[in-house]
């Protein structure tokens, strides 16, 4: 891409969150309708609970955001660790460099492709952006460069929203869960908070759950994770 094509794809893109109305799903948005892409999402990095999904654009993409949020793995999680994007080239036989990710997948329908590219400020890692295709295979140099701008328009989208108290975005119900759920195991068992976030991830994993399904059943006192 050219300069030119650059400053065109900001402006769609900036144009694309105003018409959306603003916020973080308007930025997951914004990202479908510039890029050649069936869906997205943005996960962001939350001290000691990992990766979380803080939006998807629709029910496919949120499946499998919750997977990679489960296992604690997955093409996400990858990108930031190393600050490099990762390609996930078929959904449906390509997961099993994450046998945790892949395994919450297992039973779901999977089709098409997949691209995590990490949003980073130097040297401080916000999260990243997936983008999801209909089809498998490797994607072209053009949309490259496409999911790398807009990977950095997000970026700056979220430094701006934090800059703005008012503008703030809110945490995402299912995240306050996974906080409030392990800040219940860790004054339960009497353990450090990192460990809680480990022992909410292997209850479901045990139990084939998600989660924020087992966060939920923690904080209504429906399930209470018993000590080893």
């Amino acid at each position: 891409m050219g300069t030119s094509q650059f400053d065109q794809l900001t402006g769609q893109f900036l144009r694309a969150v105003r018409d959306a109305g603003g916020g973080l799903g308007a930025v997951c948005a914004a990202c479908v309708r510039v890029l050649p892409v069936r869906a997205a999402a943005i996960v962001l990095e939350e001290r000691d609970a990992g990766m979380q999904p803080w939006c998807a654009s629709d029910e496919f993409a949120d499946r499998v955001e919750s997977a990679q949020a489960t296992a604690g793995e997955g093409p996400a999680v990858s990108a930031v660790a190393h600050g490099t994007p990762v390609l996930v080239v078929g959904l449906a036989e390509d997961c099993e460099r994450w046998p945790g990710f892949a395994e919450a997948l297992a039973d779901a329908p999977l089709h098409g492709s997949m691209l995590a590219v990490p949003l980073r400020l130097g040297t401080i890692r916000l999260g990243a952006v997936d983008l999801y295709r209909d089809r498998a295979g490797r994607p072209g140099p053009r949309f490259m460069s496409g999911a790398l701008h807009v990977a950095d328009l997000v970026t700056a989208s979220l430094v701006l929203a934090s800059g703005e108290g008012a503008r703030q975005w809110a945490q995402p119900p299912a995240s306050r869960w996974i906080h409030q759920a392990a800040g219940m195991t860790s004054a339960q068992l009497g353990i450090d908070i990192a460990d809680a976030y480990a022992r909410l991830r292997g209850y479901a994993f045990t139990h084939g759950l998600s989660l924020v399904q087992v966060a939920r059943r923690v904080v209504d006192r429906e399930v209470r994770i018993e000590p080893e």
